[in-house]
């Protein structure tokens, strides 16, 4: 029997320093029967070229460009749309994965077919220095509440987003939604399909740093509005709530009760409460010191957000 097509999709904006070695580290995987789609949002860098001269040296690679930028998250949604492949996966295009990930994810997925999407234990890096590892996210159990709420409680930097899946469990939990937590909404989706796990064995490298830095930055790509990004955790929660009650059709099979019930437990769960009242206070104590330190006092309320709240910043 043949071995079935894996698709690894990179959506990308004006990241040509980076994207060559995240693509090239899907191209040099040991598991060779794969695709990678890459979806380029009308970068004006050097990105073009870096792509066709890696379209024209693999067969494997398709670039597909957008006239005009699209936003991120339709960006990930073409990139959903576009991948082939029995099974799939997403990579962001300044991350990296160790040549044996996808065979690693894909022989887990093949071994349990209970499991619904397999990742790997992400390193997280900055300036090639090894800071953290990532959650090592084991969600096995019989119940959907249980995965669900056991994905929202433990969710971190949500490494499970870049995880493996087949692509018939990323179309019942996609699209992606343009709000703050889109991508916790999506892995949940999934978590409500089936089991979750983290080998150790597949690797993937993760710059610190990016888009989701912090919550300010990250509205202000989404284009949402700026007051979502002192109280991100309530706008999360209510995002998750309203996914799980009643938007997402994932959730469907559930009785009305339960379903209720598990929206409510989850929106409690997305909330970081200690980051929340970080959010809540520091602003009005960078006002009050903006005549003499506001400079510092704000530059520190930035730096403590990131520590405080960027691990769970959706």
């Amino acid at each position: 029997m043949s071995e079935p097509l894996v698709s690894v999709g990179i959506p990308t904006y004006n990241r040509a320093s980076r994207l060559r070695r995240a693509a090239d580290s899907v191209l040099g995987q040991s598991y060779a029967e794969l695709e990678l789609v890459i979806c380029d949002n009308a970068s004006d860098d050097e990105t073009e070229e870096v792509c066709l001269e890696l379209s024209r040296g693999d067969p494997r690679v398709r670039y597909l460009r957008s006239p005009s930028n699209l936003g991120p998250t339709a960006n990930f949604n073409r990139v959903f749309g576009e991948m082939r492949g029995e099974y799939v996966m997403v990579l962001s295009d300044d991350d990296w994965l160790e040549p044996d990930y996808v065979l690693a994810c894909l022989t887990e997925l093949r071994a349990h077919p209970r499991l619904a999407l397999v990742c790997g234990r992400a390193r997280y890096l900055s300036g090639g220095v090894e800071v953290r590892r990532g959650v090592d996210m084991q969600l096995r159990e019989d119940s959907i509440e249980r995965r669900v709420l056991g994905y929202l409680r433990g969710v971190d930097e949500n490494g499970v987003f870049y995880g493996l899946m087949p692509r018939a469990v990323l179309m019942r939990a996609a699209p992606l939604r343009n709000v703050l937590a889109n991508d916790w909404l999506l892995a949940a989706g999934v978590a409500a399909q089936g089991e979750i796990a983290t080998v150790e064995r597949a690797g993937i490298n993760r710059e610190l740093g990016g888009t989701s830095a912090d919550f300010h930055r990250l509205t202000a790509t989404l284009g949402l509005p700026s007051w979502q990004a002192f109280v991100p955790h309530l706008v999360m929660a209510f995002e998750v709530l309203a996914d799980i009650g009643w938007r997402a059709p994932v959730y469907r099979e559930l009785p009305a009760p339960r379903r209720a019930r598990l929206a409510l437990a989850g929106a409690w769960a997305a909330i970081s409460w200690r980051s929340l009242a970080w959010h809540l206070t520091m602003p009005a104590f960078a006002a009050l010191g903006r005549r003499r330190h506001g400079r510092w006092a704000w530059s520190a309320y930035e730096r403590l957000t990131r520590m405080l709240g960027a691990g769970r910043s959706g």
